[in-house]
Order: structure tokens, then sequence, then C-alpha cells
């Protein structure tokens, strides 16, 4: 890895530890303290200087929402949720697709050119739509007779399962890519076992490559909850208000909102206000932008290879050679 390389990963690090730790701790030291947000802002004299959402200053860096709550307290303490889950998703993808590679792996060469067909097709598979389907029975239609623990686990697993056999596909021909090199040959002369070859040979061949998969999965887990926002589903669950009722029928009209200040379900809450109130979309959206960002900074930084190093060879050596081979020559002629 080279020094850029090195750089562009602590960047990226840096950032996501410093993001999560900020969220662990405001969550537990900061937030029980605060007091009420409050939706009016009024002077010393009494008078009024301006209501809920508030734009951009001093007091509020990234603005507020409708009710007064700082954005960049909002994004911070959201952060672990969206950083969090998505690096729990993208561990869980890895790990249950190293299995089903290697499940794949064990397979005849008859099923393995069967499934080597999937492979063309399923990612061009929509996988936030299936994703979709799959979890708005639990936090849409029926949301109200789960609790917060199973609208979190749920569309973690759905988003985990739906991704599996494209990463499953992908590992196996990894596997048999390198179960062509001469060392794996001479393994299997020696009498090694298919699980030797693949615990001793196989995995360290691989470990660079899956490190950064998991990295990349990082950010195909975001862009789905981006998307997943977009439709009003929530990872964490949502609240459904009341906000006011239809003068001629009476009837309440409610929205919908994001219970963990997950930044998806922050951007999809306040879409409606993009015009009025700018900065309430654009906070999450940037944050989600540096987050991508970070990411694809460590992913970009693990895939570079270290180039070689030239080698300073003395010009004596060289002089020292080249006479040596000339008196070779003359001693053959004579």
């Amino acid at each position: 890895m080279t020094r850029n390389s090195k750089i562009l990963v602590f960047i990226g690090a840096a950032y996501l530890i410093g993001l999560m730790v900020a969220s662990f701790g405001y969550s537990h030291f900061i937030e029980p303290e605060l007091a009420k947000p409050e939706k009016l802002l009024i002077d010393d004299d009494g008078s009024l200087i301006a209501m809920a959402p508030f734009p951009p200053s001093m007091a509020y860096p990234l603005g507020s929402d409708i009710d007064g709550n700082s954005y960049l307290t909002k994004i911070i303490e959201g952060a672990k949720y969206t950083i969090g889950l998505s690096v729990i998703i993208a561990l869980g993808r890895v790990l249950l697709s190293l299995l089903g590679g290697y499940l794949l792996f064990l397979l005849p060469t008859s099923m393995k050119r069967t499934f080597k067909g999937l492979s063309d097709a399923l990612p061009y598979a929509p996988v936030t739509v299936f994703t979709y389907i799959l979890i708005t029975p639990v936090i849409l239609t029926f949301s109200w007779s789960y609790d917060l623990t199973t609208k979190i686990v749920f569309p973690c697993l759905v988003i985990i399962a739906v991704s599996v056999p494209v990463l499953s596909l992908y590992v196996q021909e990894e596997i048999d890519l390198a179960s062509n090199n001469e060392f794996i040959d001479s393994a299997r002369t020696m009498g090694a076992s298919r699980f030797h070859i693949f615990k001793k040979h196989i995995v360290p061949f691989l470990t660079p490559k899956v490190v950064v998969t998991f990295v990349q999965q990082m950010v195909q887990t975001l862009i789905i909850f981006a998307h997943l926002g977009l439709l009003n589903v929530f990872i964490g669950g949502s609240e459904t208000r009341v906000m006011e009722y239809d003068i001629d029928t009476g009837d309440a009209i409610t929205e919908t909102f994001s219970m963990s200040n997950e930044w998806a379900g922050m951007i999809s809450d306040n879409f409606q206000y993009i015009r009025s109130f700018p900065w309430m979309v654009l906070a999450p959206v940037t944050a989600f932008a540096l987050t991508i960002l970070a990411i694809n900074f460590i992913a970009y930084g693990l895939k570079t290879n270290r180039k070689p190093k030239r080698v300073n060879v003395p010009q004596e050596k060289f002089k020292t050679t080249s006479m040596s081979l000339d008196k070779e020559k003359l001693r053959m002629v004579k």
C-alpha cells in the first residue's frame, strides 16, 4: 500500500470512527441533559425573532427541523443507526457469501455451469424493489404489532438475504480462479483435502478481495437505505403523527416520521420542504455524501497495490561485471 493510499484509508476511517464515537457519546451523555427544543426564538424584550424551522446560523449550524431540533445533533444521533447498521449488514453479507461460495465450490462442474448462468442475470435484479416488498408488512402495514427491535432486525436480515446469492456466485468464481494456481495443484498432489486447501491456501488469497468487498457493500447498503427512505420505509421504525384535520370531511391528515433519526428517514420526512427550507434536505444528503466518500476513500486505498521499488545498483558494479565478461570472452577465444 502506497503512502497516498494509507492517507486515504486513514482519512476515511478517522471520519467514520469519529462520527460513530460522537453519535454514541451524544446519546449516552449529552442528550438526556438537553431541554425540550423551542419552536420560537424570542428576544430579550419579548418580541418574536423567528419560528421553526430555523435556517443555518451560529446556534443551528445546519439549521433545524419543524420542531426546533438542531439538524447537527440529529445527524450525529442518527449516525449510529445509519453507519452502524451498514457495517452489520455488510459483514453479514460477506460472511454468508463466503459460506455460500464455498458450498458452490464443492458442487460438481455441471451444476456450477448452471449457477454460473445466473450470475449474468442476478446483478440486474432490482434489489430495492425486492427489499421494499418484503419489509413493508413489518415497517408500514402492520407496524403497530411489532416492537422496535423487530423493526430493526427484520429489515437488516432482508437486506442481507437479497444480496447473498450474487455475492456467493462472485466468491465461488474467485475460489475457482484461485484453485487454478500451481501451488493448489501441488497441495492436491500431496493429498490435502478440499477443506484444508480452502483454509490454508485459498482463504489467504481471498482475504484482500473480501475486505474490499466488505467496504463496497457498506456503500451499497447506504444507497439502499436512501432508496427505502424515499419510499417512506424507515429502518428502525416510523411514527405516524396527526398534522391537521380536513375542514370539509373531518378526516385526519397524517405524516410518517422516522423514530431513529436515520438519515434516509430524515430526507424522506422533509422532502416536501425542499423548496421552502432546503437545508432540511441538504443536511442529511450532505451527511450521506460525505460518508459514502469516506468509505470510497477506504476502498480505493485498499485496492491500490504497492508498486515495486526501484533498486539503485552502483555503477561500479556494472563496470566490474562488464570487465569480467570481457576477460571471459578473451579467454574463450584463446
